[in-house]
């Protein structure tokens, strides 16, 4: 039986969907993101190999993030250290991060970080446009995660079922002021 879903991500994304569950409305939401072609969009940020892209989510040790963002520079711990140090540590975390992301699909961690090896191979050469190769398969699965294990909407993520069923109105957020 079709039903309506509330999506909300705060002030950022909300919507309703008309699906049979909530597995198909992430379907849905999914599939929209990646149809968006923009620069910006969940496919680019999938792509895009610097700390701003999906790595950026792999760049971090348990102390956070390898680059202090108001000096754009690696964190003190990591500063500290010589460059095949700091190189070793830093591949062996992105490794980590990307296996942890994609616990149920290792295959995936894997593919990612063959494409991010070859990627350092030729990203400095002049005129480089290296595009990762994916399948839909992997953007999608990968996109899944994103929007329901990350911040992408910047926000928590929820999907609720809707039901007026036994009254007609049905209370999806109320703002409460606290005295």
């Amino acid at each position: 039986m079709t039903k309506l879903f509330a999506i909300n991500a705060g002030m950022s994304f909300f919507a309703v969907a008309k699906a049979e569950n909530e597995e198909e409305v992430l379907t849905i939401i999914v599939n929209r993101e990646l149809e968006e072609q923009e620069d910006f969009g969940i496919r680019a940020h999938i792509d895009d190999f610097s700390i701003e892209g999906l790595y950026g989510d792999f760049f971090r040790d348990e102390k956070g993030s390898f680059i202090e963002g108001h000096i754009l520079d690696y964190a003190r711990h990591i500063r500290k250290m010589s460059t095949k140090e700091r190189d070793t540590y830093i591949q062996s975390y992105v490794e980590k991060n990307a296996s942890a992301f994609w616990e149920y699909h290792p295959f995936y961690a894997d593919l990612y970080l063959r494409e991010v090896k070859k990627y350092k191979a030729v990203e400095k050469e002049v005129g480089n446009t290296f595009r990762p190769h994916f399948s839909e398969e992997f953007y999608f699965n990968t996109a899944k995660l994103i929007i329901t294990e990350t911040d992408w909407y910047g926000e928590d993520f929820q999907i609720i079922e809707i039901d007026l069923t036994d009254c007609n109105y049905q209370l999806i957020f109320e703002l409460t002021l606290e005295e």
